[in-house]
């Protein structure tokens, strides 16, 4: 399926503010065995250069610098991807890497007696990687509510747990650490999901999960209950959502920050993977 993203965010600052550096994580790209990026670019007002980079998880990052004063930021992401069905290899993933997609982070604490007891409710001792997430993945759909406006961005799995709903995000960190006290290699992902055809709006990007077997990353979306297919776009990948934030930065002066984000997403079937 061909998949073409463009997102839009705005900042805007009460008064001008200096020595502005970001970070911007909205691209997708080019996976192995998995999806395809055809064509895609970043583009700024003020006018810069962002300069692209891998991160330690093989992300595509762009860094912004304004060393001007900026009362309104206005970035824009455009992108046309291929996706397909193949899970994505892990072939030469770095032990680090492997070891770290197991460890505790503050968002999926998986040594908290609250994902120890839903671990034992979700059960399957003795299944595989791909069956034991299919199993939490369905858990997870029928025992929260997705609800937007009930956690934070803030929020860890330990919020789902307690308000009984949530968004995606809080889905993907809950089963990741669910997984991850079962001793599965799980990591989070942060993307766009695209309809099965025509053009879909929102306000903010999707996130779930991919476990690790056989040498593959099997994708799993708990807010929705379904597999990873050729609707989901990656854009990047790490343990948790401090990992992978679309945007982040610092700056110096007193103005208070407002922003707004538009994603619009379009598909062709016409390329199916």
């Amino acid at each position: 399926m061909i998949v073409r993203v463009h997102w839009e965010t705005t900042y805007t600052y009460t008064q001008p503010v200096r020595q502005l550096h970001s970070e911007i994580c909205l691209l997708p790209a080019s996976r192995p065995s998995g999806q395809r990026l055809i064509s895609g670019g970043v583009t700024t007002t003020p006018v810069t250069d962002p300069r692209p980079f891998s991160d330690v998880f093989g992300n595509t990052v762009h860094h912004l610098d304004y060393l001007h004063p900026v009362d309104r930021l206005h970035v824009r992401a455009e992108a046309e991807v291929l996706t397909t069905t193949n899970p994505e290899s892990a072939q030469g993933l770095p032990p680090l890497l492997e070891r770290l997609y197991l460890q505790p982070t503050p968002r999926a604490p998986h040594l908290d007696p609250a994902v120890v007891a839903l671990s034992h409710e979700v059960g399957g001792e003795g299944l595989g990687p791909v069956a034991l997430a299919e199993r939490v993945n369905t858990y997870l759909r029928e025992r929260f509510a997705f609800a937007v406006g009930v956690t934070a961005v803030s929020a860890t799995a330990l919020d789902l747990v307690a308000a009984g709903q949530g968004v995606c995000q809080d889905f993907a960190h809950l089963m990741i650490a669910i997984l991850r006290h079962r001793g599965v290699a799980a990591r989070y992902v942060s993307g766009y999901l695209a309809s099965c055809d025509g053009e879909t709006s929102t306000d903010a990007s999707h996130a779930w999960v991919q476990v690790l077997a056989d040498d593959h990353w099997h994708g799993f979306d708990p807010a929705n209950g379904h597999p990873q297919d050729t609707r989901y776009v990656v854009t990047a990948v790490g343990r948790d959502y401090d990992d992978v934030p679309p945007v982040r930065g610092t700056y110096r002066g007193v103005a208070r920050e407002q922003w707004s984000t538009s994603i619009r997403i379009a598909t062709d079937q016409s390329a199916a993977g």
